[in-house]
């Protein structure tokens, strides 16, 4: 069987990657995170060198093709345990999301579109800045060709995890 090919984003120390490979229909060609300690850990679990470049200076040209972008952008512009300051965080985080974006353009310029983008964030994200936030996100998504499907889900309904954090519905249906 062919895997299709992922490139994974802010891949801290691969939870989301693990997941899609345990499926055995996936396969992890590419990582980037720049954080040293969940480094030492994706790469002591995947047959992968991380590029641990910021992704601001990437070139899309510089990475294999690949079939699917994941991707959990930092949170904390969007958290309510944070200041909330969204796209106009001062740390920058909260515009690390276009640069995702940058490289599917570029990627499509080559005629390397990944056919699929998963990406994972805290619940507030949908409601952040009374939706638009999110707004400006699937109108990027959506400008590229990506048909949207969202659903909030409660980590405790989903392997060993302790703590149920409230998000027992989802926001929009689909």
């Amino acid at each position: 069987m062919n895997n299709r090919k992922i490139a994974s984003f802010f891949a801290g120390a691969g939870g989301i990657d693990l997941s899609f490979e345990q499926t055995g229909a996936f396969e992890v060609v590419y990582a980037n995170e720049i954080d040293k300690y969940p480094i030492v850990t994706y790469e002591n679990n995947f047959n992968i060198r991380v590029d641990c470049r910021d992704i601001n200076t990437i070139n899309a040209s510089e990475m294999p093709e690949f079939d699917v972008m994941v991707g959990g952008f930092p949170c904390q512009a969007f958290s309510l345990a944070g200041y909330r300051q969204g796209f106009d965080d001062e740390k920058g985080r909260g515009t690390l999301f276009f640069e995702m974006m940058r490289i599917i353009r570029e990627k499509k310029a080559a005629g390397h579109q990944p056919k699929v983008v998963f990406f994972e964030n805290v619940k507030n994200l949908v409601g952040h800045d009374h939706g638009n936030t999110f707004q400006v996100i699937q109108e990027q998504l959506e400008y590229l060709g990506y048909h949207i499907k969202t659903k909030v889900l409660n980590a405790m309904e989903y392997g060993n995890v302790p703590q149920n954090r409230g998000a027992n519905q989802p926001f929009l249906n689909f």
